[in-house]
């Protein structure tokens, strides 16, 4: 069985977040009053928060995934790590580093039962950014560069997941090509998965989580197909960890989300980080 092997500090996991900082970023999602930045920026931050707390024990945060962030359109034409500390980064170095620290608000129940707000510091690494183009087949690129020399140091490990979170529109060409040869690379448990969250300014399209046929999304979305094609299938462990969500899957759904909000984004992440969770020793 594949997508299987344990992940240790000797052998860790690696996640890949590409983020799509185009000035069509800067619009709102459909149905919130934020922009499709700030939804995606701030769901990134709060998923390397967790990422870092399930990897945090006695004795500190121990390595168990390495972490890289690629934004790109924050200048024109051009696909770049967001990580200050250069590429791929141990995530007990990112624990350390984060760009700074925010004061937030979280509602939970008192011992007797009541609804109550606590304060609490939150890191963030990047901000959100709403700049040029969208040049998403350099991201693709780039990404393939650190994954050709991560797996050639990490020949068993877990396969490496890439999440991909955009508005649709490349503008350096079709980025279908780029990602085919991608999902091609493996590791000897598995090829690696990519993801992609389509965000939208439709108010009135609904949410997709993992459809499993091009068939069911949205006709005048042109960018949804190309997306949806540019998806790995689910592996068993992922289609699990949504089924745990009560989330309709089948053994042919993609990685792939249309029109998400912060909230189903987060899930979204969470489910593409929880699997690859389950097998840390």
């Amino acid at each position: 069985m594949t997508y299987s092997s344990e992940i240790s500090r000797r052998s860790p996991g690696l996640f890949i977040f590409l983020l799509d900082q185009s000035r069509s970023m800067s619009h709102k999602l459909g149905g919130s009053d934020r922009s499709k930045a700030q939804e995606a920026c701030d769901a990134v931050n709060r998923q390397i928060y967790e990422l870092i707390y399930r990897c945090t024990k006695t004795d500190g945060v121990r390595d168990y995934f390495d972490i890289g962030i690629i934004g790109y359109g924050f200048k024109a034409d051009t696909a770049d790590s967001l990580l200050k500390e250069g590429t791929l980064v141990p995530i007990s170095k990112l624990s350390e580093t984060p760009l700074r620290m925010e004061r937030r608000t979280k509602k939970m129940l008192d011992p007797e039962g009541n609804e109550m707000e606590t304060e609490f510091e939150f890191p963030i690494w990047f901000e959100p950014v709403a700049n040029s183009n969208t040049p998403m087949v350099k991201a693709l690129k780039l990404a393939q560069s650190w994954l050709d020399d991560w797996i050639a140091e990490h020949t068993n490990s877990f396969p490496p997941v890439l999440i991909n979170i955009t508005d649709g529109a490349a503008t350096d060409g079709d980025p279908l090509d780029p990602s085919v040869e991608l999902m091609k690379l493996e590791t000897g448990d598995g090829k690696i998965l990519l993801w992609n969250c389509h965000l939208s300014e439709s108010k009135d399209q609904k949410t997709l989580i993992f459809p499993d046929s091009d068939g069911v999304l949205p006709t005048a979305d042109k960018f949804a197909k190309q997306l949806f094609d540019m998806s790995s299938v689910l592996p068993e462990p992922f289609i699990r960890a949504a089924e745990d969500r009560q989330l309709v899957v089948s053994p042919s759904s993609r990685g792939y989300a249309y029109n998400a909000g912060l909230d189903e984004l987060i899930e979204l992440l969470d489910i593409g980080t929880r699997a690859p969770s389950s097998n840390l020793q």
